[in-house]
């Protein structure tokens, strides 16, 4: 069998993930629903997710967009995720996010449930910018596909 481009497998992976969610039939109003959607996918296919949702939401709206679209309760995960495949600048910029939007270090379902519906303040915005910066500065020095692409052709030999 011939082996897959990293694009390639994370876009499979991806769509799969994807899809999944679309036919979880949750509400959308319930963090706890969407939480578990997530949970139940396969490790690659959870992994896939959170990491091209960081991307995507970052590079469209910075870390604001993230977190005010609700993919922050995922931040812990995302967090573990980019140490994991070894994006280690990427996770301490995400790490460095957290105490912006969660100033009272909540944690686990107290934290998800905090930040599914947050609304940030200017300050919050202006603050989570210099994460922004620092994340628009990784490209060329830590590409997240060939780091990501990478690990999952190492566990799916």
């Amino acid at each position: 069998m011939e082996k897959l481009s990293n694009r390639a497998l994370i876009s499979r992976l991806y769509s799969s993930a994807e899809q999944q969610i679309e036919d979880a039939n949750f509400d959308p109003k319930s963090w706890s629903q969407w939480y578990q959607a997530v949970q139940e996918m396969t490790g690659p296919e959870k992994m896939v997710y959170v990491i091209v949702k960081l991307n995507q939401t970052v590079t469209r709206g910075g870390f604001s967009e993230f977190y005010e679209t609700s993919f922050g309760v995922f931040a812990p995960e995302i967090i573990h995720v980019l140490n994991e495949i070894n994006a280690v600048a990427t996770g301490a910029i995400v790490s460095s996010s957290l105490p912006i939007v969660n100033p009272t270090g909540l944690l686990d379902d107290a934290y998800k449930d905090f930040v599914f519906n947050l609304k940030l303040s200017e300050q919050q915005r202006a603050q989570l910018y210099s994460q922004d910066i620092e994340y628009d500065q990784l490209h060329g020095h830590e590409n997240l596909e060939d780091l990501l692409g990478d690990y999952l052709q190492e566990i799916i030999k």
